[in-house]
């Protein structure tokens, strides 16, 4: 094949692959967005969601319900995808098994996730890797490190935490407790053996009424507490690593897109938020005498 030929070739298929792209960021996709709360972190999440896909996919059509609205909705139509935020929203639409659902905001999806071929998303969790590698970062010289636990809710996460604990040389003691009432006496086992506390969220141990009483350990024991939301910095959390919602729309959108470009949601698996928001209460450090490094100081930390 002489060069000219080679050259014509080449072009051929460079306006052919031209004209698919056109064509592909021209193609208008209908998508039902459920969600039962206006909320901002929702809000965020659908931006985020939205930014990704829109920067692939040309005149969408987005239409938005509650649970019930949704359910009828698809009884009457059949989108080419469905996104629901929040668990009341996956727990609703996930018994249509024809339309590929994407979910967001969402604490522990495999609570009502099972053996659907058609369901995958963004859970709200932040990869135990992450987060010990977070506190490892924050407080180098910690090596003993607390943490609650229910087994029926958490197990998973405590079995990877243990495993990463290790990277870092850090000692994990897991004390597990199957009611909230057993969190004040299991931590007391705690005293004068930990360097840290790791909240992690798990209803279970997690209550209004515990988390004052961790709290108070926190300050009778100069210990310092690592949890996964910004609220309860304001409380007495000396550290924070929490979603972003932003973040996690966009990853739901990478997922939704690899979908309406064909690909099956039973060989896209369910991810973790990969994106995380470190914050400190610095009003804590001081007391709690934790050098900071200037890097940390007075901002929020994006974390990959």
């Amino acid at each position: 094949m002489n060069r000219v030929m080679t050259q014509k070739i080449f072009l051929i298929s460079l306006l052919v692959a031209l004209l698919l792209g056109a064509a592909f960021e021209a193609a208008s996709q209908e998508i039902l967005v459920v969600q039962n709360h206006k909320i901002k972190p929702y809000r965020d999440a659908f931006s985020g969601f939205k930014s990704e896909l829109n920067s692939k996919f040309r005149g969408n059509d987005y239409t938005f319900r509650d649970s019930n609205g949704a359910l009828e909705y698809l009884r009457a139509t059949k989108p080419d995808l469905v996104l629901a935020i929040g668990m009341d929203a996956l727990k609703r639409v996930k018994v249509f098994p024809g339309v590929p659902i994407v979910y967001l905001m969402v604490l522990n999806p495999s609570s009502v996730v099972h053996d659907e071929r058609n369901v995958t998303g963004v859970s709200m969790t932040i990869s135990p890797e992450k987060q010990l590698a977070a506190i490892h970062k924050v407080l180098p010289a910690v090596r003993r490190i607390g943490l609650l636990y229910d087994p029926k809710k958490s197990a998973s996460f405590v079995k990877r935490a243990q495993s990463a604990s290790k990277e870092f040389k850090i000692d994990l003691l897991v004390k597990d407790v199957s009611d909230s009432k057993l969190v004040p006496a299991t931590l007391n086992t705690l005293k004068g053996v930990v360097d840290a506390f790791w909240m992690i969220p798990d209803t279970t141990v997690i209550t209004p009424a515990t988390i004052e009483l961790i709290m108070l350990f926190s300050l009778e024991n100069h210990l310092p507490v690592c949890t996964f939301s910004t609220k309860y910095l304001d409380m007495g959390a000396f550290m924070s690593l929490d979603i972003n919602a932003f973040e996690m729309g966009r990853q739901a959108g990478e997922l939704a897109t690899k979908i309406l470009l064909g690909k099956r949601v039973s060989e896209l698996p369910p991810v973790e938020a990969d994106t995380a928001s470190l914050a400190i209460n610095e009003s804590v450090a001081r007391k709690l005498q934790i050098p900071l490094d200037e890097n940390l100081r007075g901002k929020a930390l994006f974390l990959r």
